[in-house]
């Protein structure tokens, strides 16, 4: 049988068949690997730039935020000087009855308030007038939380701005 040409010939054949098809999946499997460890490389520099470009945005999204505190902080002040201001014209007056008592009970024995010349003299047991004691200490509580808001809502729209802005790079073409 082995004698034989043909046998010979289809066995030669066989093995021919049998090696390019080796060698063909060999190289199939190296080109595929090279497309493959190619696209991971881009991959990887496409996250790497990425990364790189949050890193700035988050850089400059910081930025941002601690000039607009700076800017709120200034308004504040502005805002605290301004109402003192206009809360040192207020003309003085009297301080209530229940007020000084408070007060002499704290401090010990204080002498009688005495009138102011030329100002009116308002009854000291009036209920409005308790209202205008801690006038300037509540315009200053009101004003810091107004400041405290106003800075929560610029750094939530900075977070919104920032997140919008990530979520379009992230899911943009």
């Amino acid at each position: 049988m082995i004698a034989r040409p043909q046998v010979i010939v289809g066995l030669v054949l066989a093995a021919l068949f049998v090696g390019w098809t080796v060698i063909a999946y060999r190289h199939g499997v190296k080109v595929e690997r090279a497309d493959w460890e190619k696209a991971q490389r881009i991959a990887e520099a496409a996250a790497r730039q990425t990364e790189h470009d949050l890193a700035d945005l988050a850089a400059k999204g910081a930025a941002r935020l601690a000039e607009k505190e700076r800017l709120l902080n200034d308004q504040a002040k502005r805002s605290a000087d301004t109402i003192r201001t206009l809360l040192a014209g207020v003309p003085e007056c009297r301080v209530p009855a229940r007020v000084g008592r408070v007060l002499d009970a704290t401090a010990g024995s204080v002498p009688a308030t005495a009138e102011i010349p030329g100002s009116i003299s308002p009854d000291p047991d009036d209920p409005s007038l308790g209202a205008l004691i801690g006038l300037a200490e509540t315009l200053d509580t009101v004003n810091e939380n107004y400041r405290r808001c106003a800075l929560n809502i610029q750094r939530l729209n900075g977070v919104r701005d920032w997140y919008e802005d990530v979520r379009s790079r992230v899911n943009g073409p």
